[in-house]
């Protein structure tokens, strides 16, 4: 991931980064989400911007009021203009004098208005899932869809902003194609969070909704290539058609598929548009000679195919071909390959399809898209002899992969023909590797370690990443047991003070309680006062790095009560005050339960505090897809 900097633009700081070398500046003017950080850690968006990068230096960055650039009430809804001033400001930062410029969804209007109002600094406009306007009605017959179909599509996501379920939503109807993937999910959940608040993405869409380029393409002049995927489940082609009709001299290119983001399915064929408008040459890696673990399959339905891609994007390999022909996967891990069949075979087995993989690792000469050396033969040849359902590897993956937790038994040596020699070769049971944790969308934790969050007693038994504590009890055990019990599922703090999943103590509080502020003045003097003293502490010279530690944790829970009971102008907040009371003192307990997890067991205490989240509504998201043992069967409803 390229170091993210800022630049000041009016009153916003700006989030940028670029990344590259090549002779065109390209700005990525991205659609709604945008976190600059968080965007690297999904594989196949990653894959894009490094192949779009090897023609370009690609400049990117957080518009206003999302993700790493300033954001809060004043950023929440900012006029195009001013987002063109922002990008502005970047270009000035990073030095370029003249750029193109790649939109996508309704980054396009931006892009647009760009050119219009910088002409001289814009080179090219290549516009994807392009609109004018996202709503429809009688004046803007252009619209994308009505107001009803607009309140259907992103209810949903609006109502579960964040959570699995809320991605599920929206992956649904931009990413149709990833809608299965778990991991990519559970990562795209971690974007909306990350990106925006659930209250300030209904703010920031009221004003996306608004705008309307219709009179703005036609200022247009400059060259502009207009991409439309023609089954796009979002955008229906009469939008790009009327783009490009209002754009002089805009050209439209359909490509195949029904992917709103550019990135899901096939992306080669738009970074291959892109860099052939922009007129660029792709700078060639020469071929390396190193070693390399080679992944093939015998996935040949495009379900399959598909299936396997996913899981190859996933854990960061690279399709490339042999000199015969033959198409293989290749990893600079081997590890990584091994997880990526054993991942691909156990999401087959779930769909019904009858899947096979080899894995072998030997030295390469490895180009661009290209693979060669005496070991490329050698998973072929032995694909013939694998049996359904399991993944072989030579003794050569077996041998580098120890302390990685997992498994590979029942040697037996076979001959091939072609390869020179007798090999050894080993199986390895997507099944068997899954229920120790640690394949694909599964987990990463391997090894048959179990994940268990128990209550024995008084005592509370945690096992993960094959390690074993056991602490005393606390209330704050219990609310995590309650929240790992369902991952991604919301609990309200009045059914965890309550001990019993469900709405009805909720809804008794809410009609129960008189509207009250969340804390008082004496309250809200006490908390700053504090405040200060811990400032002053930490300034000091003499504090070791426990007390530091305690000291920042005091502040953060400081900074959050005040946030949560002052908006603008110093308005106190209200709320039902049972509500309130019940907030903190979860917030209370579930820190301490962390502090006391993190200290006998540092991993899980690490994995806990990325992965639980307080407030009025508890939940624990994990990145991945993770089971655990709790010791007790939980509600299916709520």
């Amino acid at each position: 991931m390229p170091e993210t900097r800022y630049v000041r633009a009016g009153d916003a700081e700006i989030a940028y980064q670029t990344i590259g070398s090549g002779p065109v500046d390209l700005v990525w003017a991205y659609g709604m989400l945008t976190h600059l950080e968080v965007k690297w850690e999904e594989p196949s968006l990653a894959a894009m911007l490094r192949e779009l990068s090897r023609f370009s230096r690609l400049i990117l960055f957080d518009r206003r009021g999302c993700g790493l650039s300033d954001r809060g009430d004043r950023h929440l809804s900012p006029t195009l203009e001013e987002r063109v001033e922002d990008v502005v400001a970047v270009l000035d930062a990073v030095g370029s004098q003249q750029a193109s410029f790649f939109g996508v969804s309704e980054g396009c209007g931006l892009a647009a208005l760009f050119a219009s109002m910088h002409p001289e600094r814009t080179h090219r406009l290549v516009l994807y899932g392009g609109i004018s306007r996202l709503l429809r009605d009688a004046e803007h017959p252009w619209g994308v869809m009505d107001a009803a179909a607009y309140d259907a599509a992103f209810a949903p996501v609006f109502r579960q902003w964040g959570t699995l379920e809320g991605a599920a939503a929206m992956v649904g109807l931009v990413a149709p194609s990833a809608a299965g993937d778990r991991d990519y999910l559970a990562w795209f959940a971690r974007q909306q969070r990350l990106s925006l608040s659930r209250d300030a993405v209904v703010r920031f869409m009221a004003t996306v909704v608004a705008y309307d380029l219709d009179a703005v393409f036609p200022s247009v002049h400059v060259p502009t290539l207009v991409l439309h995927r023609s089954g796009d489940t979002v955008v229906p082609l009469s939008s790009p058609r009327r783009l490009a009709s209002r754009i002089p001299g805009a050209r439209l290119v359909e490509l195949p598929g029904t992917d709103h983001l550019p990135y899901v399915g096939d992306s080669a064929s738009v970074v291959e548009a892109v860099r052939a408008f922009l007129g660029a040459a792709i700078a060639r890696a020469p071929a390396s000679s190193r070693l390399v673990t080679l992944l093939v399959t015998d996935a040949r339905t495009p379900a399959a195919v598909a299936l396997v891609r996913r899981h190859v994007r996933r854990m960061d390999g690279a399709e490339v071909t042999s000199p015969s022909g033959e198409e293989l996967v290749w990893f600079d891990s081997a590890t990584r390959a091994l997880r990526c069949a054993m991942g691909a075979l156990r999401a087959a087995h779930a769909q019904g399809i009858e899947l096979r993989a080899v894995v072998h690792a030997g030295e390469c000469e490895v180009g661009r898209g290209s693979v060669d050396g005496a070991p490329v033969v050698v998973p072929t040849a032995l694909l013939r002899q694998a049996p359904a359902g399991r993944v072989l590897a030579t003794a050569t993956v077996r041998d580098i992969v120890p302390g990685s937790d997992i498994t590979l038994t029942d040697p037996w040596r076979v001959r091939l023909p072609g390869t020179g020699g007798v090999l050894t070769v080993t199986t390895a049971a997507a099944g068997e590797t899954l229920s120790a944790g640690g394949v694909g969308g599964g987990g990463g934790h391997g090894g048959g370690a179990e994940r268990v969050f128990r209550k024995d007693g008084e005592y509370w038994t945690l096992a993960f990443e094959g390690r074993t504590v056991r602490l005393r009890d606390s209330k704050g055990m219990a609310d995590l047991m309650t929240l790992l019990a369902a991952p991604g599922r919301e609990r309200h703090v009045l059914d965890l003070v309550a001990g019993t999943p469900g709405t009805s103590a909720v809804h008794a509080a809410l009609h129960r309680s008189a509207p009250q502020p969340v804390i008082d003045a004496q309250a809200r003097g006490r908390y700053r006062q504090r405040l200060a003293e811990v400032d002053e502490a930490l300034g000091g010279s003499d504090v070791d790095t426990v007390v530091s530690a305690r000291l920042l944790e005091e502040k953060d829970w400081l900074l959050r009560e005040l946030t949560a009971a002052y908006g603008l102008g110093d308005r106190a907040r209200a709320v039902p005050d049972e509500v309130e009371r019940a907030r903190k003192a979860v917030y209370r307990r579930v820190a301490d339960a962390l502090r006391r997890v993190e200290q006998a067991h540092p991993g899980l205490g690490r994995h806990l505090r990325c992965s639980v989240h307080t407030g009025v509504y508890c939940s624990y998201d994990p990145e991945r897809d993770l089971a655990w043992t709790t010791g007790r069967q939980d509600p299916q409803t709520d």
